[in-house]
């Protein structure tokens, strides 16, 4: 019998979120030959895993598996719960803790990999932001390379170099869609100095660059959930984290740059992407010297700590960016 298993890191203040995604586990039509393994890696989570898990069974031929740690973020949570399941498991999904999955989720995974298929992905909505990513502006970039294809419908067989650049701009594989076969990338782990932007677009662009064929499934879609959100929750210029999602950024861009495993056309995206993230840092690191100079002060000393380049191109931009402030020119949003 075959495993495939699915890494949920749990980090929630609300009561009742772990529980709903694990019923969407439960709903699950496994194809026959196949068992599936939940690890929840509970992240040392305000609501502990133990109390929702509390009374909650799943059926056979599913399983479950706890671990609990300190908080270390989700991207070391991930790792955990890889390390776990990569021993026993044929193919790996990821779900987190406030994501749903529909009923067939995993069977169309498991049939896309059983036809040779080694990374399989769907659409996703959350509520409040978008009823489709593929098909809003959010992932404009993937929605052209799918209508350029044969295959509109079912399961599309999309270009591995043209995912890559697609995964770098704009990101179409949320974590929660994503179930691929172990055999491509065992060793395989998530950056753990990334907590609040990146660790998914660095190890995800690994993925798809070691995957010989990519499916997406243009029939499926998985429902996002609204629990705590570093990312989404800290969008806002003034919000606690958003300069350290900045830093981040820049880090995770800086690291592609320096790859192996991208295309050199996709390099030079990436190369492109440094340039306008560094641009922006510099803009929201002058306002926050200004408006929150310890957060300021903190971020940059990180930004040293960890990459003491990123942060020379970043002051050495400052100039640039006061003279285009006072020339009323906007800051740039992304590389075109």
């Amino acid at each position: 019998m075959r495993t495939v298993s699915v890494v949920i890191p749990y980090y929630q203040s609300e009561a009742g979120v772990l529980g709903r995604a694990l019923r969407s586990v439960e709903a699950q039509d496994l194809p026959a030959d196949w068992r599936l393994l939940v690890v929840v890696v509970d992240d040392g989570s305000p609501v502990p895993a133990k109390r929702e898990l509390d009374g909650f069974e799943l059926t056979e031929p599913r399983y479950l598996k706890l671990v609990e740690q300190k908080n270390a973020g989700v991207g070391a949570a991930r790792n955990r719960g890889l390390d776990v399941a990569i021993p026993e498991s044929d193919a790996i999904a990821f779900l987190d803790s406030d994501d749903i999955w529909p009923a067939d989720h995993l069977r169309r995974a498991i049939e896309a990999l059983d036809a040779g298929f080694d990374f399989y992905f769907t659409d996703n909505s959350r509520a409040g932001s978008h009823d489709s990513y593929i098909w809003s502006p959010y992932g404009a970039r993937t929605a052209k390379l799918i209508a350029q294809l044969s295959e509109k419908t079912g399961i599309i067989e999309l270009p591995r170099d043209d995912m890559v650049g697609c995964c770098l701009r704009e990101f179409p594989c949320q974590a929660s869609t994503i179930v691929y076969r172990k055999a491509v990338a065992p060793d395989l782990r998530f950056n753990t100095v990334l907590k609040s932007s990146g660790e998914d677009v660095l190890f995800f662009t690994a993925l798809l660059a070691s995957a010989n064929r990519i499916a997406f499934d243009s029939d499926s879609i998985v429902v996002c959930g609204e629990g705590l959100n570093i990312y989404f929750g800290h969008l806002g210029w003034d919000a606690p984290r958003f300069l350290s999602i900045k830093v981040d950024q820049l880090l995770t861009y800086r690291t592609l740059s320096r790859s192996n495993f991208i295309s050199t056309n996709n390099k030079a995206l990436s190369d492109e992407l440094v340039r306008a993230l560094t641009d922006q840092l510099s803009y929201h690191l002058i306002r926050n010297m200004l408006k929150k100079p310890k957060n300021a002060a903190r971020e940059a000393w990180r930004l040293a700590r960890t990459d003491i380049g990123g942060l020379g191109a970043v002051l050495s931009a400052i100039p640039k960016t006061i003279i285009a402030k006072l020339q009323g020119k906007p800051i740039p949003v992304s590389a075109d």
